[in-house]
């Protein structure tokens, strides 16, 4: 089984979670969901930011509606002060699905300490290629398995 996600080498994926990280230079680093989530979220999902001011790696950001009546915690691989959410996803939610590593991402976060968090993440064409092979050793079990870490 071959799995046909886009996964880009330059973000830095939380596999578990299916989200991503991608900083810049100034200490921000920008959050989003990985592309195969569209699995399991509506084409256009609604999503509802949470009214935090600090995450920690694993806190959630935000949901978004899954299908079946379910939603989907949308949590920071970084922990630090969320500074800016994607207002572009109140008026085009369909961004977090179709364009997740572009317009959709989710939020950015000043990150407390981006070194020490990263090593928990998975980095380059190296970790992409573990990301997918992740992705299909756990949907050749099942779909539910392999999303169960997001699934609310």
């Amino acid at each position: 089984m071959s799995v046909l996600f886009h996964l880009p080498a330059s973000v830095h994926y939380s596999a578990e979670r299916h989200v991503w990280a991608r900083p810049d230079e100034d200490g921000f680093v920008t959050v989003g969901v990985a592309a195969p989530l569209r699995e399991v979220l509506w084409h256009a999902p609604e999503v509802e930011f949470w009214a935090v001011d600090r995450v920690d790696v694993g806190s959630p950001i935000a949901t978004a509606q899954a299908r079946q009546g379910r939603r989907i915690a949308i949590a920071s691989p970084v922990a630090g002060t969320v500074v800016e959410v994607n207002e572009l996803l109140e008026v085009a939610p369909h961004a977090l699905v179709f364009q997740p590593y572009v317009r959709g991402w989710v939020a950015r976060v000043y990150a407390d300490n981006w070194e020490r968090d990263a090593v928990g993440l998975l980095s380059g064409s190296v970790g992409a290629a573990e990301y997918r092979a992740r992705l299909e050793r756990t949907l050749a079990l099942s779909r539910p398995s392999a999303f169960a870490g997001v699934l609310l």
